[in-house]
């Protein structure tokens, strides 16, 4: 069944204008089955930035006058707004796919992480989440035009970026960066009260220091040894709520040899100091 929702003008005026959903919202959401005569070709681009997932069948696009690509069943494509692109199905095995525009003024920064890679390739429990929300989307909208369901809406799209960003890069960078980091995190935190070293964990991963450093920025966006310090200030935080220690004495525990350096790397990473953190009223 073909679904189609496009929202008018007046509406998406409001939502622009509208402190919580000026960021990020829905323009136009649709599912087309087996859209075997689907193409588009647009010179200037397209005002909203495009979502478009391949559910079944193949297509192709290219965007900027570039190189076309082709799109198979569970590959995700997404366009820029404003950038040239054209796009279509193959009619030997037309695709079937779930699509959405999207505009605000954070919209460029929430696609900017997707669009390194080309084609992108989401993992089968990831593509079942993200259809979830999808449909979810789509049911709100379909309860009529309000500013309401706007919101609501917002906040979905928003978490269905997250998703594909968290994560993101090639297919095969991405399970062997996701692998890297589950592993060295799972041995940091068996490690928090010693030391690590790089070269101990590179050697743990199984990969050269510059690959796996590499590999682990990728999943988590910080050096392996500046993780393994956020980790342990993160698990100093317990000490400090829940236990009498001294801080002198918390630092000693997590393998600190010097206070005074763990309250300097305490205040950077938490905005306070050990002290003021444990006398903060929380809950």
């Amino acid at each position: 069944m073909q679904k189609l929702i496009v929202l008018p003008d007046p509406l998406l005026e409001e939502a622009a204008a509208y402190p919580v959903t000026s960021g990020l919202y829905v323009t136009d959401i649709g599912y087309f089955h087996e859209a075997e005569n689907h193409y588009r070709d647009r010179p200037e681009g397209c005002p909203s930035h495009i979502l478009m997932y391949c559910a079944e069948g193949t297509g192709w696009y290219a965007t900027d006058g570039g190189k076309r690509q082709d799109v198979k069943a569970g590959s995700l494509v997404v366009l820029p707004a404003h950038v040239a692109h054209i796009y279509g199905a193959y009619s030997a095995d037309p695709w079937s796919i779930y699509w959405i525009h999207l505009r605000g003024e954070h919209a460029a920064a929430y696609m900017e992480p997707l669009l390194a890679g080309g084609v992108l390739t989401m993992a089968p429990a990831k593509v079942q989440k993200w259809l979830e929300l999808y449909h979810e989307c789509y049911g709100a909208l379909e309860t009529g035009y309000s500013l309401q369901t706007m919101t609501y809406t917002s906040q979905i799209v928003g978490y269905m970026l997250g998703m594909l960003a968290y994560g993101h890069g090639t297919e095969g960078n991405m399970i062997s960066s996701k692998r890297a980091a589950e592993q060295s995190v799972q041995y940091m935190l068996e490690h928090l009260e010693s030391g690590v070293t790089l070269k101990e964990l590179a050697a743990q991963a199984s990969l050269s220091a510059p690959h796996y450093s590499q590999l682990f920025k990728q999943a988590t966006g910080h050096s392996p040894i500046d993780y393994f310090l956020r980790l342990k200030i993160q698990h100093s935080c317990r000490y400090l709520d829940f236990t009498d220690w001294t801080v002198k004495q918390i630092s000693s525990k997590l393998g600190f040899k010097d206070p005074y350096y763990f309250s300097r790397l305490f205040r950077k990473m938490i905005g306070q100091s050990p002290t003021d953190y444990r006398n903060k009223s929380k809950g």
